[in-house]
């Protein structure tokens, strides 16, 4: 049977992506996973202080600890998995610090870490904020797909458009009429909303 790729357009189905994993633990579904939250994870550990060789260390450790537990969880919804998502990177990353105290850098980043932290935070307050950071990612995820679908020159002026720069301004720089601006910035924009809901649909 040919193996799934995470690019390929995509096909509706039944069940979210999680759904999936916990239901039938197949390695499609599990790689496809990986693919995904993979780059949240590493995204999570960042936030919390990591630097890049750190946070791939960890996000290894949540990943195998996650292949070991879904089984268990009791799926409710995607943002009910994200903040047990978060819960579980945060303990593994606070352990990390905690082995690692002995550098004065890691403390002041330990101690950084109580903004973060699930135990000093209300339950609404840990959703709002991983449910604000995952929006940004599944934003920026569409955006890496779609641009994929448009010229440099497109790209760069709905860039430039959504930066807030004057139209009159982009379209000196281009040589393009004001309407073609819009055209274009507006075309990026609804692909992006779709990719945005595709993923959505798919994710959560």
């Amino acid at each position: 049977m040919k193996k799934k790729n995470v690019d390929d357009e995509f096909c509706p189905t039944r069940h979210t992506l999680l759904m999936r994993v916990i239901s039938e633990q197949d390695e499609n579904s599990w790689e496809e996973f990986v693919y995904y939250y993979k780059k949240f994870i590493y995204l999570l550990t960042r936030r919390l202080g990591l630097n890049h060789h750190d946070g791939e260390e960890i996000v290894q450790q949540v990943l195998t600890q996650l292949w070991k537990k879904l089984p268990e969880f009791e799926y409710g919804n995607g943002s009910r998995f994200r903040a047990y998502l978060y819960t579980m990177t945060y303990n593994f990353v606070k352990n990390f610090y905690n082995k690692n105290s002995r550098e004065q850098k890691r403390i002041e980043k330990a101690r950084d870490l109580d903004s973060w932290n699930p135990e000093l935070s209300s339950e609404n307050e840990i959703n709002s904020l991983i449910e604000k950071e995952w929006r940004k990612y599944l934003s920026n995820l569409a955006f890496e797909r779609v641009k994929k679908k448009f010229s440099e020159n497109v790209v760069r002026i709905f860039e430039e458009f959504n930066k807030g720069i004057p139209v009159s301004e982009i379209c000196e720089k281009q040589g393009l009429p004001s309407n073609t601006v819009y055209v274009y910035a507006n075309r990026v924009t609804k692909k992006l909303k779709e990719e945005v809901a595709r993923l959505k649909g798919e994710l959560e």
